[in-house]
């Protein structure tokens, strides 16, 4: 079966490699360095290097490896964005949280939205707390 890719939504470059989705990110001592995520959707497993560490309720600034620009999303600042593209070449768009220990994905498609993990919301309850409406 083949597996999703992820993309970056401003560049397009692949986030894929050796079985991970990988992220440029800052937290909030201002230390820099790579993470690696499950590319499972619904999956909250996470790689780092053991000097770099996050404190649970952190907000974690995501960027492109590839062309640095920030992934937070648009619909909700708490979210990152980015473009999955299935076995079936059909793009969706993926949000999940950039909080630190929040265990929460949405998977948008044209005209749904299925929705993953312990502590995520209705997706339109994820829109009324955030100022894209």
């Amino acid at each position: 079966m083949k597996k999703s890719n992820f993309l970056c939504p401003k560049c397009k470059g692949h986030l894929n490699a050796g079985g991970y989705v990988i992220f440029s990110t800052k937290n909030k001592r201002k230390q820099r360095g790579l993470v690696l995520l499950s590319p499972k959707v619904g999956s909250y497993s996470v790689k780092y290097h053991e000097s770099y560490g996050f404190e649970k309720g952190e907000a974690i600034d995501f960027a492109c490896p590839i062309c640095s620009k920030s992934l937070h999303a648009k619909e909700n600042s708490e979210n990152v964005s980015i473009i999955m593209v299935d076995e079936n070449d059909t793009e969706y768009k993926v949000l999940f949280s950039r909080i630190f220990g929040n265990q929460s994905t949405y998977v948008l498609s044209n005209d749904d939205v299925e929705v993953f993990g312990d502590d995520a919301v209705e997706f339109d309850d994820l829109l009324e707390d955030s100022d894209f409406l």
